[in-house]
């Protein structure tokens, strides 16, 4: 593990380093050893001879010379408590914990190392950590060990298999050449943890899989955070069982609110948002009209041209009504069988009628055979309702029940006045009259 240290950080691990002088080591810039103290000698076993001007990987396995290669490839200026694994002379392995700082020389260039291999571990505690970095390596949980500049310092087999890269080639290498985005993240849980803070559970998304990201601090002897540990779990079915739910309640919740045929809001939708516009008018004090609409001679359309044909001639009305009405706060809605109905917020019982002899136009303009009608063609019949303003002592449901009985009543004089007709009501008075005889 290491970190770029600064300042007095810095300052007090060359004071720890200094301080122990039975455990001192230094290596130049080929990370041969130059400087080796007895205690570390005694530990591995071999004479001075035998150490001094060799590599530190040469008393390494290959695996873990490979490791230390990267390690020492992305030249950090210090690191704290990097474990690496030594060959004994007698052939056991030790595990050795080490602090180090960089060195330079008289023109300020990189000269290697100089540090102490402080909490030694003997066979038996070296044994203990072979079993958990086995543990580790064999977690189903990605597990990752990153240093403060954001390079790996360890990775377990599920985590390469994420990445799809091949395990040995993490170690040293920047995060963000795997995972691009993930460099700001990063920085943001080192600034919590530095502050004493937790880093909350966080989400993300890789190679189109999602993953639950939990971060936790690794400290070094001083207190001071030098890496994050992170471990990743595969949600991806969950996120998919969660997509999947979430698409079939908004479904389930478009059924409710919809016609299945015309795909316009059904009834008891429009009577909501009638409540809700009744209740706006009576705040902002300014009018409202209602349209019932109705295809004239309907049921003779469908008896003479079919069923099927019948559908298609509501979703065509249906589909002129909505373009007819054009402003966004209007609401066109299928009110049953060949009802239609559609609410006019701000709309007085002049602009209703515009509105209304509009539709009858844009109909008319269809010329949409209908052999069984009086006109040879489609027409539809209009009933309209409208207050220029909404009395206060009355309740919103029974004023919108009031609306719609009066277009309603409105829409059985159109018909009675020989339809392709629009009658209007206005506060319970005729309001007036439009028809389009073709």
């Amino acid at each position: 593990m290491f970190m770029d240290m600064q300042g007095s950080a810095l300052e007090r691990l060359n004071t720890v380093i200094h301080s122990h002088p039975q455990w001192q080591w230094e290596i130049d810039q080929r990370h041969r050893f130059t400087q080796v103290a007895d205690g570390l000698l005694q530990l591995m076993g071999r004479e001075r001879e035998a150490v001094l001007g060799e590599p530190v990987n040469t008393f390494m396995t290959p695996a873990e010379a490979t490791r230390a290669a990267r390690f020492f490839a992305s030249r950090p200026k210090a690191f704290s408590c990097a474990i690496s694994r030594h060959r004994h002379a007698k052939g056991h392995m030790v595990a050795l914990e080490s602090d180090a700082v960089a060195l330079a020389d008289e023109d300020g260039e990189f000269s290697g190392y100089r540090g102490i291999a402080h909490g030694v571990m003997d066979l038996a505690h070296s044994e203990n950590v072979y079993r958990m970095m086995a543990i580790y390596n064999t977690a189903p949980s990605a597990l990752c060990l990153i240093g403060r500049d954001g390079r790996y310092l360890a990775a377990n087999a599920a985590y390469a298999t994420m990445l799809g890269v091949p395990q040995d080639a993490l170690v040293g290498r920047k995060v963000a050449e795997w995972m691009p985005h993930a460099g700001e993240g990063f920085r943001r849980s080192l600034k919590l943890l530095d502050a004493g803070q937790e880093v909350p559970a966080q989400e993300i998304e890789h190679q189109d899989r999602f993953y639950q990201l939990l971060a936790n601090p690794v400290h070094n002897l001083m207190g001071q955070v030098i890496g994050i540990t992170a471990a990743l779990t595969d949600i991806t079915e969950r996120r998919q069982a969660e997509q999947k739910l979430a698409d079939i309640n908004r479904q389930l919740e478009y059924y409710a609110n919809n016609d299945h045929l015309t795909g316009l809001p059904n009834r008891r939708h429009v009577d909501e948002v009638l409540a809700d516009e009744v209740h706006r008018a009576m705040r902002s004090e300014h009018p409202l009209s209602v349209l019932m609409i109705d295809v004239d001679y309907f049921k003779k359309y469908n008896d003479h041209y079919g069923h099927l044909r019948g559908d298609d001639c509501l979703r065509m009305v249906a589909a002129q009504l909505r373009q007819s009405l054009s402003r966004y706060c209007d609401v066109v809605g299928r009110y049953g069988g060949e009802e239609f109905i559609a609410i006019l917020p701000g709309t007085d019982a002049i602009g209703a009628l515009k509105v209304s002899g509009a539709i009858l136009h844009a109909i008319s303009a269809l010329d949409m055979p209908h052999a069984q009608s009086r006109y040879g063609k489609l027409t539809l019949s209009i009933g309209a309702a409208s207050l220029d303003s909404v009395p206060h002592v009355q309740g919103v449901e029974e004023i919108r029940d009031r609306l719609l009985q009066t277009a309603d009543r409105a829409l059985y004089t159109a018909k009675l006045s020989g339809r392709n007709t629009v009658y209007g009501m206005s506060t319970g008075e005729l309001g007036g009259f439009w028809s389009d005889q073709g």
